[in-house]
């Protein structure tokens, strides 16, 4: 099931890249965190995702390599790339920049074109106890489906609880904002500033969580024979004419808001 997109909450800008704080504002929100990635990546405070190059897993081929998040011309770049005959993904977060317990996040980004690659925008807990789980951009860069996920409960299959919203979004490869709003009672899904989905206090059965959250983002060559094999993937494992050897998700900025 689709969601059609409800009313603006608030106006928000789409269109060309390179968008500086002030045309991050949004009435009634005031940003207490802002990374615009015009800066080196060291100087962000932002951490790599892939120390020693892990499996991906998540239905994913090859390893998550620390080269593969770096910054260029003021945009924030994960890259999947094949090379060598491996796949690689990249992902980076802010934990050790930047975290907040409820308000508003909004990440400005275009997606490549390129069959059965996966990626996600998600907010994780700072003390590192999952569940809980904000996931406000998940799928395949091609789209045009994207779902947003809440995790809650233990950390177990059994106690393990998610309720998930979709949408589609024909242009992905525009730049668009996507968003999440969490507050005590509802988690509100957004793109370019309109709510696309929500998941209540009510849908959850307990409060939205308060925990502290920072942003994360990842993706991955998706396996044909693996786990997410139902769902899109790469050609024969292998690039080809619909995925080329080297995508890359740009992020032109991050940023956190308070209601004000």
């Amino acid at each position: 099931m689709t969601a059609d997109l409800a009313e603006p909450i608030s106006s928000q800008p789409s269109g060309s890249s390179g968008q500086g704080r002030s045309e991050a504002e949004i009435d009634g929100w005031a940003i207490d965190y802002f990374e615009g990635f015009d800066a080196s990546f060291e100087d962000t405070k932002w951490g790599h995702y892939g120390w020693g190059d892990p499996a991906v897993g998540h239905g994913a081929m090859g390893v998550m390599s620390q080269k593969n998040s770096f910054v260029e011309n003021g945009h924030l770049v994960i890259r999947t790339q094949y090379q060598d005959g491996q796949w690689s993904a990249g992902g980076a977060s802010s934990a050790d920049a930047f975290a907040a317990s409820y308000g508003r996040w909004e990440v400005r980004a275009k997606f490549p074109r390129a069959k059965g690659i996966g990626y996600v925008f998600l907010l994780w807990p700072q003390d590192e106890r999952w569940p809980p789980e904000v996931d406000f951009a998940e799928g395949r860069v091609n789209g045009p489906q994207v779902s947003g996920t809440y995790h809650w409960g233990a950390p177990t299959p059994e106690g393990h609880k998610q309720e998930q919203r979709v949408f589609d979004n024909t242009d992905m490869s525009g730049w668009h904002t996507y968003g999440a709003i969490v507050e005590e009672d509802k988690v509100i899904f957004t793109f370019d500033g309109q709510e696309w989905g929500r998941v209540t206090r009510d849908d959850v059965g307990e409060d939205i969580t308060g925990k502290r959250l920072w942003f994360g983002v990842q993706t991955g060559a998706m396996d044909p024979n693996g786990k997410a094999k139902q769902y899109e993937t790469v050609d024969g494992g292998v690039p080809g004419p619909l995925t080329p050897a080297v995508s890359d998700i740009q992020i032109d900025y991050v940023a956190h808001y308070t209601r004000g």
